[in-house]
This record gives C-alpha cells, sequence and structure tokens, in this order.
C-alpha cells in the first residue's frame, strides 16, 4: 500500500472535465490517451522485464488469494511508490493527480493506493465476473476500503480481434448479475484509463488472444 503525498501539477481541463462529468454522472468513466506512448512504452516494457525476471507471481483470488487460473488468468507485481523507476515515478505523480482531483471535487477522501502490473497471457481465462470491494448497507466508501478502481492499458496496437475486453456490468446487483445483463465492453486500448466505483460494479474480463498488459489499482479510503 502506498499513501500518495506530492503534489504534483493537476490535470489539464481537456482531461479533468470529461473525468469529473462521467464519474458524477455515471459511476464510471473511460479517457483515450490518458498517458502519452513514450509512458506507455516505458511501462510495458518495465512490466514485460519484471516478468522475465521471475518478479510477477500467478494472481489469487478471495481474501485467502487461493490461485485458480481458470477464474483468473493474470500474473501481477505489485508496485510502490518509492521505487526509483522514472516510468513510475510519473506513473505515481499521475495517480497523485488523480486523487487530487477527485477529493477536490467529489469529496471521496481518498487517502491510499494500491496498484501492481498485471499481464494476461496470450490464451489464458480472463478473471471470472467479481466486484473490487463487497457491498455495504451503509452510503458511502466505508473507512480504509477499495473506493476507486483504476486501470491503464499498455497494449500496443490492440485489434479488435484479440478480445481481451473489460466488461463492466451497467446495473446495479446486488449478487453476480447474468453475463446476458446490461453491460458496456472497453477494449484494452494503450494509453486508456477506466475509472469506476469500486463497490458498484460487477466485470469480468474477457479472454484474450495476445497478451494483455495493463496497471491496475485501488484508491482506498481513509
Amino acid at each position: 500500500m502506498n499513501h500518495i503525498a506530492f503534489t504534483p501539477a493537476p490535470l489539464p481541463e481537456e482531461v479533468a472535465d470529461p473525468l469529473l462529468d462521467a464519474l458524477t454522472r455515471q459511476h464510471y468513466c473511460v479517457i483515450d490517451q490518458f498517458i502519452p506512448a513514450d509512458l506507455i512504452a516505458s511501462l510495458r516494457d518495465l512490466a514485460l522485464t519484471r516478468q522475465q525476471a521471475g518478479f510477477m507471481h500467478q494472481a489469487g483470488t478471495s481474501k485467502s488469494a487461493i490461485t485458480n487460473p481458470a477464474l483468473r488468468g493474470d500474473q501481477i507485481a505489485w508496485l510502490d511508490e518509492s521505487d526509483p523507476h522514472p516510468a513510475l515515478r510519473k506513473y505515481f505523480a499521475l495517480l497523485s493527480k488523480l486523487q487530487q482531483l477527485v477529493n477536490r471535487n467529489l469529496m471521496m477522501g481518498l487517502d491510499t493506493v494500491e496498484t501492481h502490473f498485471a499481464i494476461y497471457p496470450a490464451g489464458s481465462s480472463g478473471y471470472a465476473t467479481h466486484i473490487d470491494q463487497f457491498q455495504q448497507h451503509s452510503p458511502g466508501p466505508v473507512s480504509g476500503s477499495r473506493a476507486l478502481t483504476l486501470i491503464i492499458y499498455l497494449n500496443e496496437g490492440w485489434p479488435e480481434e484479440a478480445g481481451g475486453e473489460l466488461r463492466l456490468y451497467t446495473g446495479q446487483h446486488t449478487a453476480q448479475p447474468l453475463p446476458e445483463a446490461a453491460h458496456i465492453d472497453i477494449s484494452p486500448t494503450g494509453g486508456r484509463l477506466v475509472l469506476f466505483l469500486s463497490d458498484r460494479f460487477w466485470h469480468t474480463v474477457l479472454p484474450a488472444k495476445q497478451a494483455r498488459l495493463s496497471v491496475t489499482g485501488w484508491f482506498k479510503t481513509r
């Protein structure tokens, strides 16, 4: 877990305004070209280098982190704000800007972030339908819980036929929705940012025909 303490310049209005508008209206947003091509390439190269060096491990499901490739096929490596790699310093600076923007305008009380590289190898099973925070009976985010999920894709020239979409179920569901429930499919295009309320949206990662890379994380409340 990392505490974001530094204060870089805010996000430009052409990014901040549609991001806030979408989060306010529909509780999720998709922003293309959120990070520049050189940063996409640097983060992708770093993720692949760490995978090749054996620093990534099979991700688990549930609180007990049991690995089950049939339910979740990605390999992950957790990231730390203290890492001196230039690409990670830029990445954490962007997260700091996001945190400040959302807290200032939506008063979500975001305090810390946990984040990791995620690589789904070609032909892996994807990630079965799940929600990032157990739904609560009380209104608003619970102290110390995941409040806002973020994904930034690191793929280069992602073809439509490769699959690997994030399927976001747009209705409100108290239990796992049926596959035919209303949803949107979001392609893992390089540089694309996806944000959504962690306790609001059930989602799944569809299988991909080629390796699928991202940085994924969660802002947590105080």
